[in-house]
């Protein structure tokens, strides 16, 4: 558990990709497990990535079971490792539709979820929404990285702190978008991928979430802090967003 202000949160990373399933990714599950207990997290969300071009990747294009497995794969790995440390593991799951680049993070969801809803991302970002919008978190990753057409409609929230540090995410747009349109939740990732990406940003929760459905909820309810020391501006322009809401 993490203190700020004499209370105590649960920290989460909500935006880290495994070697395993993600083929960006070069850090395995286990040892992301390890990086994070080491650095003070109490868990993460593993959202590896989910859409046609990670299907076509792993050769399984016509079987859609077998597309789930091996998806599965980083995030039970993760799971196994977390559950030997007492750190906790939640399912997500970043998608893409074919319609431009853009990436949605996904929370609140499960392998039967998965499993009943094959090539989920073979539509476009608003008949996704209506379909799921009630089910599960939609989330708007680092939404101005190399998009100039940002679909807010039809989200939830938006990532407003991306931390990778080798992409140019333009977070201070994503803050203004979110100012601009403030039923948007508010959330931040490290984005993990390599070596050196991990333990950037945490979103802090006042009750420590024990799956992708307790994530979604306590984000939802808005139990939570956004942390991040390298957009510490951006996060503290966020907080005082959510001061103002509540006056």
């Amino acid at each position: 558990m993490t203190t700020i202000d004499g209370k105590r949160y649960a920290k989460f990373d909500l935006h880290v990709h495994t070697a395993e399933t993600s083929k960006c990714g070069t850090v395995s599950a286990p040892d992301l497990v390890r990086t994070y207990k080491n650095n003070g997290y109490d868990g993460f969300v593993v959202t590896d990535h989910l859409h046609e071009t990670y299907i076509s990747l792993q050769n399984c294009r016509d079987d859609w079971q077998e597309c789930v497995t091996r998806f599965l794969f980083g995030y039970q790995e993760a799971k196994r490792a977390g559950d030997e440390i007492g750190f906790a593991v939640a399912l997500g799951a970043e998608l893409r539709f074919p319609e431009n680049d853009s990436d949605y993070l996904l929370y609140g969801i499960d392998e039967a979820f998965l499993r009943e809803n094959p090539y989920l991302f073979n539509t476009d970002h608003a008949s996704f929404f209506r379909k799921y919008g009630d089910r599960i978190l939609i989330i708007h990753a680092h939404p101005f990285r190399d998009c100039d057409v940002v679909f807010y409609d039809s989200v939830h929230g938006l990532e407003v702190v991306n931390c990778n540090p080798r992409q140019k995410n333009r977070n201070e747009l994503a803050l203004q978008l979110a100012k601009e349109n403030p039923h948007l939740i508010r959330v931040c990732g490290s984005d993990a991928h390599r070596p050196g990406d991990e333990a950037r940003a945490a979103v802090l929760f006042e009750d420590a979430p024990r799956d992708s459905f307790e994530v979604r909820s306590a984000i939802l309810g808005g139990r939570m802090r956004l942390w991040c020391p390298d957009s510490e501006s951006i996060i503290q322009e966020s907080e005082s967003m959510v001061c103002a809401s509540t006056r």
